[in-house]
């Protein structure tokens, strides 16, 4: 019972949290190709809550997350309002697209992966260090900005959770 109301206080002080970090910023639009081959937009999830993480293979940090992030997908992956999307940036490799396939499909993750190439997305983001994630809202702003990982899956669970549930009420 104690670890119970202990936790639900812990939980009450994140979202509190969550609320005040809570920004209300213009996105910038993009066109990006995924690794399918298909050409994705932005524009193409107004209305929509989006989940764009910025990763790259070499990332240890990005690559640690994804457990936990691959569990957040799942839990959303038939809510038709919420959508992520895994912009690979900053990739050393000569075939960006192929090195970003191999890890994902080998690793069995249900990402739905764009490929920005010559950095251009990730610089119009203004990321300075991977990863980061950014929350849209429906209303094509951006919610929140998460940088980085603490290396607490549990708390990224948690914490992108609320996120998602937050922006969803605000549009």
């Amino acid at each position: 019972n104690y670890l119970a109301e202990f936790e639900a206080v812990s939980e009450a002080g994140m979202l509190d949290e969550l609320k005040d970090k809570m920004i209300d910023e213009p996105v910038p639009s993009f066109t990006l190709t995924d690794i399918e081959g298909n050409e994705v937009s932005l524009a193409d999830y107004r209305g929509k809550t989006v989940i764009i993480d910025f990763w790259a293979t070499w990332c240890n940090p990005c690559l640690r997350s994804f457990p936990a992030i691959k569990e957040v997908v799942i839990k959303y992956e038939d809510d038709p309002n919420v959508k992520f999307l895994f912009i690979n940036s900053w990739e050393n490799a000569d075939d960006k697209k192929e090195n970003a396939e191999k890890f994902i499909n080998g690793n069995n993750y249900p990402f739905h992966v764009l490929i920005d190439s010559d950095n251009e997305v990730i610089t119009k983001f203004k990321v300075e260090g991977i990863p980061t994630k950014f929350i849209i809202g429906p209303e094509y702003k951006i919610k929140f900005k998460s940088v980085g990982y603490s290396g607490n899956p549990e708390q990224l669970v948690k914490e992108l959770e609320m996120m998602i549930e937050l922006t969803k009420k605000q549009g």
